[in-house]
């Protein structure tokens, strides 16, 4: 019944705020028309992507807007909703698909960056657990490889270790000492930041 599928929609605008079908409409970039074929059994009509997008402005998923609204009287609107439901399942494995092909990829180029750390860091914390007297310079040349690695992630220090800042909350975290916004503290371990995200603060003391 279209009353029913009108009360079942608007339950769902409740949940997320939304006080009109107009309201949905322009906030899921459909139209009026859009919306009032679903709440009048015409689902089996809609292409898949609007539909994607109803279902993520309503906050649930595409099987779940099609479970709920997709009860045809017609066998022809029945044949079009269950091709749209294999439509979207199809898309949903491409997708999945795609996902795990870039990490793949994410995961050989990190690898291929890290070859000569991975390849040489074991044999100097061997040879620094066995002769006291290694020189612990010799293990520097082997971490350029991490720092090419989080350069290219675009990921930036924040504090080098010794030097004095200006003390900020935002991005220090005081670990001895006691300092107000502006005070001058020492940087003990150094923080990280990603573009404009913090990854976690530089700890810092008075």
């Amino acid at each position: 019944m279209a009353e029913d599928r009108t009360l079942k929609l608007q339950a769902l605008m409740h949940k997320v705020g939304i006080n009109s079908f107009r309201k949905l409409a322009k906030l899921s970039g459909t139209s009026d028309r859009t919306i009032r074929k679903l709440r009048s059994s015409e689902i089996g009509t809609l292409r898949w992507q609007v539909l994607v997008q109803i279902s993520s402005t309503l906050q649930i998923s595409v099987n779940e807007l099609l479970d709920m609204f997709g009860e045809q009287s017609s066998s022809s609107s029945q044949q079009q909703l269950e091709l749209l439901q294999q439509e979207y399942q199809h898309l949903q494995q491409k997708l999945q698909q795609q996902r795990e092909t870039l990490q793949s990829e994410f995961q050989a180029q990190s690898l291929q960056t890290l070859e000569s750390f991975l390849t040489y860091f074991p044999a100097a914390k061997y040879a620094a657990t066995n002769n006291p007297n290694f020189p612990v310079s010799k293990i520097f040349p082997l971490v350029q490889s991490v720092d090419r690695l989080l350069a290219q992630w675009g990921v930036t220090t924040i504090g080098e270790i010794g030097t004095e800042i200006t003390y900020d909350p935002q991005c220090h975290q005081l670990i001895e000492g006691t300092a107000n916004l502006g005070d001058l503290v020492t940087v003990r371990y150094s923080g990280y930041r990603q573009g404009e995200k913090l990854i976690f603060r530089a700890k810092v003391s008075n």
